[in-house]
């Protein structure tokens, strides 16, 4: 149960995000909108997440479990959804294998 809350439903939003951002959209600039607002977000969460330890070492599993887990399912997402788009909807060559 835990898995599927922290790794695979933001992995499945991220899929469809990522889909759709490159889908819908005419500009190139849509498609590198997830990936940059999961960078920034990734490390606004990391940057609170150490500096809400006030006193002694950060756990190293606070960082590794909390964000790391969703942002390696959100990360599998995006790169899952721009794959199923590149495969459906991008141009493919075809070569003839007579000459």
């Amino acid at each position: 149960m835990v898995f599927l809350l922290l790794f695979v439903a933001p992995g499945l939003a991220a899929l469809v995000v990522e889909y759709l951002c490159c889908r819908i959209p005419k500009k190139r600039l849509w498609r590198a909108l997830p990936p940059l607002v999961l960078t920034f977000g990734a490390a606004v969460v990391v940057w609170s997440r150490v500096h809400s330890w006030s006193e002694g070492p950060i756990p190293i599993e606070t960082l590794l479990f909390f964000p790391g887990v969703p942002v390696l399912g959100l990360a599998l997402g995006l790169f899952l959804g721009w794959r199923l788009w590149h495969k459906l909807w991008d141009p493919r060559v075809v070569t003839d294998k007579r000459k």
